[in-house]
């Protein structure tokens, strides 16, 4: 991922056991977004697919994608991010009673790389600190709290920018919530504040790849950004399917990143837009539950959004699954 900030590699290296697969998939996550050119050598929003390219996705998925693009939103939407505001609510509380009759104080801004160790004399935790300092690591409890909450906190940052973007994501989280389902409240290129912040789709792209990482080895397995497939198997066998990602990322600002899907020597071209990823992942659960057995690997949540088309399967009946 170009040059991720120290911040993430410290997020990710705290990862524990529960994490599942996380921890082997960052190289993949961290690396995916390096290469300056897409596989047709053309660079940033020029690797966007003409409306003539999409004709024959749409004619084989169109009526499908109606169905898939939402019931993917949905499971991001309830598994994710509902669950990720509130866990983070309720640590900052826990946190703050914790530290508060020690002297100390929960801070979420990002690493000032100035004046380290001078300002205020109480005693601050950053959010951004990989491990407890002491003696606060000397409680095994209070060691695994932190732990957890390095997990949650892997979900605000988007290795391709800086700890900055912290409050800027989860403000935008916040908003998703808010306005109900995902896809009716990304902005595809919109950007609040400035362009060192992500792109909504940045931060759709970044929940979405670090949820499926701690089912499996995602980001290794199932992605690519440029001619060469993913070198990774899974389950002993080559991907049937993956996405590939075709924008430039070493352009500034970033141009939101865009999918397609490769599968059986065949690429899907998909339209641009907020809900890209989202047909992309749709697609491509589609392409492996029919020629690969790695689809079984994926979330129940996920696979349930596929089945439901034509089968009356509700997303909301998929067995829970703890993505923390």
């Amino acid at each position: 991922w170009g040059s991720p900030s120290a911040s993430f590699a410290g997020v990710g290296a705290s990862s524990s056991s529960a994490l599942g697969s996380l921890g082997s998939s960052l190289g993949a996550w961290l690396g995916f977004a390096g290469a300056g050119q897409n596989h047709h050598g053309a660079h940033g929003v020029g690797a966007l697919p003409a409306e003539a390219e999409l004709t024959e996705t749409y004619a084989n998925f169109g009526v499908e994608l109606q169905a898939w693009v939402p019931a993917i939103a949905s499971v991001i939407d309830r598994e994710i991010i509902e669950q990720l505001i509130r866990s983070i609510d309720e640590s900052d509380q826990l946190w703050q009673q914790a530290l508060a009759p020690r002297g100390w104080r929960l801070t979420t801004e990002a690493p000032r790389l100035a004046h380290q160790g001078i300002g205020s004399s109480m005693q601050e935790l950053s959010v951004f600190d990989r491990h407890l300092p002491r003696p606060l690591c000397e409680d095994q409890s209070a060691v695994d709290r932190w732990n957890h909450r390095q997990k949650l906190e892997a979900y605000l940052i988007h290795p391709s920018f800086e700890p900055s973007q912290r409050q800027y994501v989860l403000d935008r989280l916040r908003e998703w919530r808010h306005r109900g389902i995902v896809a009716s409240a990304i902005r595809y290129e919109g950007r609040r504040t400035n362009d060192l912040m992500p792109t909504d789709a940045h931060i759709l792209e970044n929940l979405l790849i670090k949820m499926l990482n701690f089912q499996l080895d995602f980001a290794n397995c199932f992605l690519s950004s440029g001619q060469a497939p993913p070198m990774v198997k899974h389950m002993g066998q080559s991907a049937a399917a993956y996405l590939r990602q075709v924008t430039d990322q070493s352009l500034f600002p970033r141009p939101a990143p865009h999918y397609e899907v490769v599968a059986m020597q065949k690429v899907w071209k998909i339209r641009p837009g907020s809900q890209n990823i989202l047909a992309a992942m749709g697609i491509l659960l589609h392409s492996l539950k029919r020629h690969s057995r790695s689809y079984q690997s994926f979330p129940q949540a996920l696979r349930n959004a596929i089945e439901q088309v034509g089968s009356g399967i509700q997303t909301g009946q998929s067995r829970p699954f703890q993505f923390f």
